[in-house]
């Protein structure tokens, strides 16, 4: 079976998405990607047994690591590791906190704009295969039970750092800084990925500051995410534009979570676009 797309940033119920890595799957062969990363945050899985399951599609073992860069939160996508490398582990374990306080200073501050979206326990249940819970299943449930209309809204309301700020609380919990989380995927024998760089909001020598840092960091093997499905095409030639300039590898990304809110896989990002990075990787 041909299956002629790629997509290197995705999202199972492990983490924060809503599907499992079954489904997923299944999803990503009816939408024609034959070249999928699996990237749950701060976590890998055993891809194994989905291997034997799906051996018409080439799976690779990844991750997306949250660390701290300028007081920052930024997102580094890890392609291509090994999850048993001991540095690696070190990384992910120590961006597995308890979150029960920061979670439960949301849900009281939403409690107390009349918005009862449940205990920290019940929604922890209502999510039993999360290893990274966090303010996106917080977010869903505030869509189910009609306080707003879609995730995104309830972080520009309430829960995000950027917005009207009703229920922010800034995050306690101390994530791995860029340094170390690219050390420690070379050490894995991965690729780190610069994800989604217009979240951070940045003004422009700011990006451009960020570029320059990470090729210092990551080398040869430094990429950034070019073809990202939530941008439009002016911004993508623009990061095209900055990777280029500072030689960064592309990577093309959906970022998917799940079947909700118009999210979809069917973004035909084709094995070109990253044909270098798809070279190193081995694929």
């Amino acid at each position: 079976m041909n299956l002629p797309y790629i997509d290197l940033h995705t999202h199972t119920c492990l983490s924060d998405g809503n599907l499992t890595p079954e489904e997923l799957l299944c999803e990503a062969r009816a939408a024609g990607i034959g070249i999928l990363a699996i990237t749950d945050h701060n976590s890998t899985g055993d891809l194994t047994a989905w291997r034997a399951a799906f051996p018409e599609l080439t799976l690779i073992q990844g991750a997306e690591i949250t660390c701290r860069y300028l007081e920052k939160e930024l997102h580094v996508v890890a392609l291509g590791i090994d999850p048993e490398n001991p540095r690696l582990r070190a990384v992910l374990a120590q961006n597995q906190p308890d979150r029960r306080p920061y979670l439960t200073a949301i849900l009281d501050k939403l409690r107390a704009l009349g918005l009862d979206v449940g205990t920290y326990d019940e929604l922890q249940a209502a999510n039993p295969h999360s290893r990274h819970f966090g303010r996106m299943q917080i977010a869903r449930e505030m869509v189910n039970r009609g306080y707003v209309n879609s995730a995104d809204e309830a972080f520009d309301i309430y829960m995000g750092a950027h917005g009207q700020r009703l229920a922010y609380v800034a995050n306690p919990l101390k994530y791995v800084s860029l340094e170390e989380a690219v050390e420690a995927i070379l050490s894995a024998g991965g690729v780190p990925v610069l994800a989604h760089l217009y979240y951070y909001l940045l003004d422009a020598e700011g990006e451009r500051a960020l570029v320059r840092r990470f090729k210092e960091l990551a080398g040869d093997r430094a990429a950034m995410e070019v073809e990202y499905a939530a941008y439009d095409r002016p911004q993508r030639d623009a990061l095209k534009a900055l990777a280029d300039e500072f030689g960064l590898l592309h990577s093309c990304a959906s970022d998917y979570h799940g079947n909700l809110e118009g999210e979809t896989l069917a973004h035909h990002f084709d094995r070109e676009l990253s044909g270098p990075l798809l070279e190193v990787l081995g694929v």
